[in-house]
Parts: structure tokens; C-alpha cells; sequence
């Protein structure tokens, strides 16, 4: 099955909380994944969020 979100939240190693990374169009883990190689590192954990995901308060 592949993913397209739009919004993703990702943790890099050694961070204690995730961070987000935002898209104009829906796009594949595969491509966040090399969107963040090139800017913050390589990403430990990574979530795709979608606009029915719960927000925690």
C-alpha cells in the first residue's frame, strides 16, 4: 500500500520530540524521506498524519 500525505511528523536521532515537514500535494514516504536527507538528516522515525488524525491537547 502506498502513503501519500501531505503533512508528515518524523523524529531524527537523539531528538526527543518529532517535528513536522509540510507539502503542497500528497507525497510518498519515499520522498519525504530524501526531502529530509537533503535538509535536517536522515529520519529515525517517520508518521504520515492525515486531517482525521486526533490532535492531542
Amino acid at each position: 500500500m502506498i502513503v501519500r500525505r501531505r503533512t508528515w511528523l518524523y523524529r531524527l536521532a537523539g531528538q526527543k520530540f518529532v517535528q513536522s515537514i509540510s507539502f503542497s500535494q500528497p507525497v510518498t514516504t519515499s520522498r519525504v524521506r530524501d526531502a529530509l536527507r537533503r535538509t535536517v538528516g536522515i529520519p529515525v522515525e517517520l508518521w504520515g498524519r492525515t486531517s482525521t488524525d486526533l490532535l492531542l491537547h
